[in-house]
């Protein structure tokens, strides 16, 4: 009886198994669709900020309402997209691309723009450009640091919105005239709270250290606000520094700020951000966790809010990787997978009880979450159902393929397109993809970190050489909300917290220091496997062990949740 189950798990795994070749005809595919969108951009829309690649123009302001808070008139798809030209070993085209930045892009507009967006695309690509030459050896004869000097003016301009009561940066700005007088003083979590490697960097590359404090100071004056469940709202009053919206979850409004802290913690060496990082992690996965969906949940009692999830959640798998708990990991990203299997892409917002998407919520924009965390799974198993996946999403984006580029699909249940192409598309989506399948890349091989926009800050800088040491280990104890949901049968596969593989050892070795902790980063955002620290390539005892500082019962929390 054993025999046929036996020859059905060889085929099966013979199935996922991917050859030399193949690896390089998918790398390859996915270098041509990209050149296929940039070129289209370069042709048809520069110096315009994005392409629409249906009607083959450019992507001006006023086309989208505040979708487009992130244009600006500043080139952003060629401000973005230039680090992925390295990534794709294409130098001479980077330094073209730099030449068109240094020569057209000016950020002396009387334009209102979004800090986040204008952050993580503009300033860090602007300072993944810079520091890349230097990184690379590339000798470009005329080129003097332009590209820093565009970064110092953009980040001083976006300087104005952090002039609030709280500190807490309103979420739009004029690049002229700083916060206007009708701007809404209210802001999300992740748009306050996803400035840190930015403006930090920028801070360490200037000698200028406002930068880095007023991005500092927004983070801890958000997280002084969080409830005693130790979970934080979507959207808050930048004046009186109460929330406008309660509900907490790991999607829009809140996604990279988890992302953030343990990033920053890692890349400046900030202990105060790792300890808001356990915590936030721990309150994560007991109150937002359902087997493998992370819900919308009331921040102060823990209560379901809205049994969806929302495509842009989908980054969680890889970030989870970054911390050793592979096994969530992994089942957080079947969910995922099942999905786009389902409609060729992630829609913004799914419900589980229903099984369907959200109303108003059909379309996918080309999204990088999903792919993003496929490559971290894969650099951190090598199991190539990894790569079968990323063949799966190749073959679905070439659905999506249009005369000038790629098409963002309006609603997933019937195909149809809408003539929109973010820039997002180009310097995440496809930078992911590739990576996925080009395993020599220097990404791959050295010390690099990912920004929230898969920009790439290398850790190989000065305050990386001497790290501190770790404070004391935490101890872990990992505990589960239950959300008395009716789910689909498929979805309601038991999972036993003591199993889980962040308790496999209550304590974190007390020897483990920074600098071991910030060799995980590598496995996290770029390089190598978990376990095996980058530069030394030591072992790191304990590098899958989840750090969590166990919390005391909330008193009247149990008493709270049976009334609700």
């Amino acid at each position: 009886m054993l025999w046929p189950l036996l020859l059905l798990f060889l085929v099966a795994a013979r199935s996922v198994r991917f050859s030399d070749q193949e690896i390089r005809d998918a790398r390859e595919e996915v270098k041509e669709m990209f050149f296929h969108g940039y070129n289209n951009y370069l042709t048809h829309a520069f110096p315009d900020d994005e392409l629409k690649p249906i009607s083959c123009t450019g992507r001006r302001r006023a086309d989208r309402g505040t979708l487009d808070d992130a244009l600006g008139g500043f080139s952003l798809t060629l401000v973005d997209t230039l680090d992925t030209l390295l990534v794709m070993g294409e130098e001479e085209g980077f330094v073209s691309g730099v030449k068109l930045v240094v020569d057209h892009v000016t950020f002396d507009r009387d334009v209102t723009v979004s800090v986040f967006e204008t952050t993580i695309r503009v300033l860090g690509g602007l300072l993944s450009s810079h520091v890349l030459i230097e990184d690379r050896g590339l000798n470009i004869s005329w080129y003097d640091g332009q590209l820093l000097v565009l970064a110092e003016d953009i980040g001083s301009r976006l300087l104005p919105a952090f002039k609030t009561m709280t500190g807490i940066p309103v979420s739009r700005v004029n690049l002229q005239r700083g916060i206007l007088p009708d701007e809404e003083q209210s802001t999300c979590t992740a748009c306050a709270g996803t400035l840190l490697l930015e403006f930090g960097l920028l801070s360490r590359l200037t000698s200028n250290s406002t930068y880095e404090e007023v991005t500092s100071k927004a983070v801890k004056s958000l997280w002084e606000k969080r409830s005693s469940l130790g979970l934080l709202g979507n959207t808050i009053n930048t004046t009186t520094g109460l929330w406008m919206t309660t509900d907490s979850g790991i999607g829009a409004g809140l996604d990279s700020f988890f992302e953030y802290l343990y990033k920053s913690y890692l890349y400046f060496d900030n202990n105060e951000y790792h300890v808001m990082w356990d915590k936030a992690y721990e309150s994560a996965m007991k109150y937002l966790e359902v087997n493998g969906w992370f819900l919308v949940v009331d921040m102060y009692s823990g209560t379901t809010r809205y049994p969806w999830i929302e495509s842009l959640s989908a980054f969680w798998p890889g970030l989870q990787v970054g911390i050793g708990d592979i096994a969530s990991a992994q089942s957080a990203h079947k969910n995922y997978h099942a999905l786009w299997r389902r409609y060729g892409g992630l829609p913004e917002r799914y419900d589980i009880t229903r099984e369907t998407c959200v109303s108003g919520f059909y379309n996918y924009p080309l999204r990088p979450e999903f792919i993003e965390s496929t490559y971290f799974l894969y650099k951190a198993t090598r199991d190539h159902r990894y790569l079968a996946v990323g063949r799966e999403v190749i073959n679905s984006l070439q659905k999506y393929r249009v005369k000038c580029g790629f098409a963002s699909i309006q609603d997933v249940e019937t195909g149809k397109l809408e003539d929109r192409m973010d820039s997002f598309f180009l310097t995440e989506t496809l930078k992911y993809l590739y990576l996925l399948f080009d395993e020599g890349n220097w990404i791959n091989t050295g010390n690099y970190m990912f920004t929230t926009e898969a920009h790439i800050f290398p850790i190989t800088l000065s305050w990386h050489k001497n790290p501190k040491d770790s404070p004391p280990p935490l101890t872990c104890k990992v505990e589960k909300v239950d959300h008395k949901l009716t789910l689909p049968k498929s979805s309601m596969e038991s999972k036993n917290p003591k199993n889980h593989p962040m308790c496999q050892s209550n304590e974190v070795p007390a020897t483990r220091s920074r600098l071991r902790i910030r060799g995980l980063v590598l496995d996290m955002l770029s390089t190598v496997n978990v376990g095996i620290i980058a530069g030394t390539r030591e072992s790191v005892i304990g590098i899958l062990q989840k750090v969590v500082k166990q919390k005391e019962p909330v008193e009247g929390e149990e008493k709270e949740e049976k009334e609700k």
